[in-house]
């Protein structure tokens, strides 16, 4: 009882009187533009979801009390009415299909299970007339952040991305692992620090030289 009402106290806290920003400054920004669709996929392999977290899972704040209480999509990053409904990957993969396509891209999502084949991704590239999927398996992707006074917080993350193309299969494997300290501002809701935080994690794997490359096929 004691966690259900800490929990309620700290959305009200997050929502406060700072607005979230809008949906397209929470989008990724690539510094350019792939012409041929692409299919966007995440595979969530949390160690936390794994040992029993749900899905929607996102991390944890300290409340006044010292007390840890669990993070999920419907209590932070659910700026849309459908985000409710959103686990994280799928919370993920909607930001940066909208993110690219505002930048002219013709990009998708897809769900894919973890065991997916080479040969079952040929066949979603294929029905979907899609010539590249880009996978990025979450292995950690995680916030603690305390809410008794204005500091910084960690964000650790650990993507491996995959490319695969339609002829050539798996181009690409890369992994991005590391631990961002966030910066916090009196002026910023911790909310919209999430969300920042979230959209530079994105962007930087979009523009990595190597992702680029691999995605261009230059």
């Amino acid at each position: 009882m004691i966690r259900v009402l800490l929990t309620s106290v700290l959305v009200i806290f997050l929502s406060g009187c700072v607005s979230a920003i809008n949906i397209d400054q929470q989008t990724p920004k690539a510094n350019y533009v792939e012409t041929e669709k692409v299919l966007i996929s995440i595979i969530d392999q949390r160690k936390k979801v794994k040992e029993g977290k749900d899905k929607t899972f996102i991390g944890v704040a300290h409340s006044t009390f010292g007390i840890p209480v669990d993070w999920h999509v419907k209590h932070l990053l659910a700026t849309e009415k459908e985000d409710k409904n959103r686990n994280l990957g799928q919370w993920l993969t909607h930001r940066i299909v909208a993110g690219l396509n505002n930048k002219g891209w013709q990009a998708e999502a897809v769900e894919l299970e973890p065991s997916a084949t080479e040969a079952e991704i040929k066949n979603a590239l294929n029905a979907a007339g899609a010539t590249t999927l880009i996978q990025l398996t979450l292995d950690e992707w995680y916030f603690s952040i305390n809410l008794n006074w204005v500091s910084a917080f960690n964000f650790d993350t650990d993507t491996v991305v995959d490319i695969y193309h339609l002829t050539d299969g798996n181009v690409l494997s890369k992994r991005f692992k590391e631990r961002d300290v966030i910066e916090e501002s009196a002026s910023e809701s911790p909310q919209n620090n999430v969300l920042k935080a979230y959209r530079e994690q994105l962007q930087q794997i979009f523009n990595d030289v190597e992702v680029k490359r691999a995605l261009t096929k230059s």
